[in-house]
């Protein structure tokens, strides 16, 4: 089994730690382990290295072009968190996303 090591970006954390511990929670029912973390999308660049996904909050993607940037710089596509998902706290279809990603 594999770890995923994801990181969201966001305003400030605050709603997105809400969000993290949804899809911890729907990794954890499908028994498959996840570190995550969420952080203002201006300290993309200090965590980068240490994940493998990059989630996008959609309250921060008028700072797409700076994301995307950084991302492909080290050789990542940043995949933006739908309104609906992120809004609802659908744990299940953001973890969806994260494996779709990896596919």
């Amino acid at each position: 089994m594999s770890m995923y090591k994801v990181l969201i970006v966001c305003q400030g954390g605050m709603s997105s730690s809400f969000v993290v511990n949804k899809i911890k929670a729907a990794f954890r029912d499908h028994n498959e382990e996840i570190e995550m973390h969420a952080y203002a999308a201006m300290e993309l660049v200090d965590y980068i290295d240490e994940v493998e996904t990059v989630l996008v909050a959609p309250n921060v993607t008028y700072m797409m072009d700076n994301i995307e940037a950084t991302c492909k710089a080290h050789g990542m596509e940043p995949i933006v968190i739908p309104l609906d998902y992120y809004g609802q706290m659908d744990g299940e279809a953001i973890r969806k996303l994260i494996i779709d990603s990896k596919k």
